[in-house]
């Protein structure tokens, strides 16, 4: 039964309630032991949103290392899947905004495609066939449709402002494919990579080092051979070619500008059509080869702050997923079973779409909770209101009230004024409407929890353990200068 369907069979379809008697609904509260993975995660954590889509062209190095300098607890990513398999960060559902891929691609397969398999050695008529395969399957400007090798060849900084432009595109000379120079297309090892302090390992001209070589078990094959033993797996559609392995673990060197926050990342499981349907198996593996994988090695930490740095990447909160789609969430707690703090996130589709809950109603709010809630969720992340973003109002009192009552968190986005702020973190009644958020502006989230008492502080009521107290002092007291550590960082922008 596909999820719409188990949705429908249910009752979630749309409401009709007055929504100035939230109290009467009925919602469930979260189990104990989701409740104890719940409480891995640190209050009122700011969580930076693609690194920044202000300071930095998102999901980039500079976007990352800036907001991990800024001490943010979270370093945020949407997570799509190459041609070959890599784990990469966009949030798109093509890469037309956040990279010269038109100009350098085109809306063809790439035309160093062919000199590309030649490189590894197959054939010029191997390498004819499988191209033919490729434009079978080719869909323009979308990550399914490149290697993660032809990704690198693109520029993902000049879009945003021409300080962060490429000095040159990637190319294919002497046999080798070159990757460009400036912000690349990351992938999650990378995203990973910045949370623990360090930043890309370049070669003199800047142009990253991360070297690729066929697969062991696909070694001495033909591309057809390949393609098929790979197909006959049934897990990767006949898009992908998951032959290739690139060698991230001489990818990084320790960055001099680091100053020994350890955020945790939070990733997003986009829309399964998107994907691969191993997703979220992929994603598992790569938490598990990179030790941040707290199912099958739990942290020893616990503290989220220490001696003013943060720490939240060495406890069991230093990895959050997230997914709108009910299908992802689904799968994923197949996968994930409930041990990895998950959040829900809402969003109001117009027109509905089958499965979508109403929303706006109370009933259809909870439901929307209970559903999270029966499939592994601890986090409830609505849209907010107001500029820039102008998203529709999900995290009205009402709905935070049968957040709350959930037992869930609640982390709304996407915030970037003080307004937005005062509004849902902390109003003129003192309730507390969002316990962490999703910010483009990690310095002004950061600043105004600080001096609205919801950082720093000893003594801070804990609202999911009545009677008890949140400790938070050991977080850091200031927020640096955005601008300042940019350009600490390495960063001069020409705009701002």
């Amino acid at each position: 039964m596909t999820v719409a369907a188990m949705l429908a069979s249910v009752g979630f379809v749309a409401c009709t309630n007055n929504i100035d008697r939230p109290a009467e609904v009925s919602v469930n509260t979260i189990s104990e032991q989701l409740a104890a993975v719940r409480d891995y995660v640190p209050l009122y954590a700011v969580i930076a949103h693609r690194g920044s889509t202000y300071w930095a062209p998102e999901e980039t190095e500079s976007a990352w290392r800036w907001a991990r300098e800024m001490s943010a607890d979270y370093l945020e990513s949407d997570l799509q899947c190459s041609k070959d398999g890599v784990i990469i960060a966009n949030h798109d559902d093509n890469l037309k905004r956040t990279t010269n891929i038109e100009a350098v691609f085109g809306s063809d397969v790439p035309a160093t495609r062919l000199e590309f398999y030649e490189s590894l050695g197959f054939s010029h008529d191997d390498a004819e066939e499988q191209l033919m395969r490729d434009r079978a399957s080719f869909q323009p400007y979308y990550m399914q449709s490149y290697y993660y090798a032809e990704l690198l060849m693109l520029d993902a900084g000049g879009w945003f402002d021409k300080s962060f432009a490429a000095t040159r595109n990637g190319s294919f000379t002497d046999g080798h494919l070159h990757y460009s120079t400036g912000q690349y297309v990351s992938a999650l090892q990378d995203q990973i990579a910045y949370a623990s302090g360090k930043m890309l390992h370049r070669g003199d001209d800047g142009e990253r080092v991360l070297p690729y070589r066929i697969k062991p078990e696909y070694q001495g094959k033909m591309l057809r051979q390949i393609w098929q033993a790979i197909a006959d797996k049934g897990a990767y559609k006949d898009i992908y070619m998951d032959f290739l392995e690139y060698d991230f673990a001489g990818a990084y060197v320790a960055d001099p500008q680091d100053t020994g926050h350890r955020p945790g990342i939070y990733l997003e499981f986009k829309e399964p059509h998107l994907n691969p349907e191993n997703m979220e198996q992929r994603i598992y593996d790569i938490l598990d080869l990179e030790g941040w994988n707290i199912i099958t090695r739990p942290a020893e930490a616990e503290a989220f702050y220490v001696d003013g740095k943060v720490n939240v990447g060495h406890t069991n909160g230093k990895v959050i997923l997230q997914t709108f789609s009910n299908d992802a969430l689904s799968r994923a707690y197949a996968i994930f079973q409930g041990r990895v703090p998950m959040c829900y996130l809402l969003w109001l589709n117009t027109p509905p779409e089958p499965g979508d809950f109403a929303l706006t109603t109370p009933d259809g709010y909870a439901q929307a909770i209970n559903w999270a809630l029966a499939n592994g969720a601890h986090i409830i992340g609505p849209s907010i209101a107001g500029e820039p973003n102008n998203y529709d109002e999900l995290n009205a009192p009402w709905q935070a009230q049968l957040i709350r009552r959930s037992g869930m968190l609640n982390h709304p986005y996407s915030f970037d004024t003080q307004e937005q702020m005062r509004r849902y973190v902390g109003t003129d009644a003192g309730d507390i409407a969002a316990d962490g958020c999703f910010t483009n502006r990690s310095e002004i989230s950061l600043q105004y929890m600080i001096d609205n008492g919801f950082r720093c502080r000893k003594d801070i009521p804990n609202p999911f353990h009545p009677g008890s107290t949140y400790d938070n002092s050991q977080a850091p007291e200031s927020v640096p200068d955005a601008v300042q550590t940019l350009e600490r960082l390495g960063y001069h922008l020409s705009t701002k």
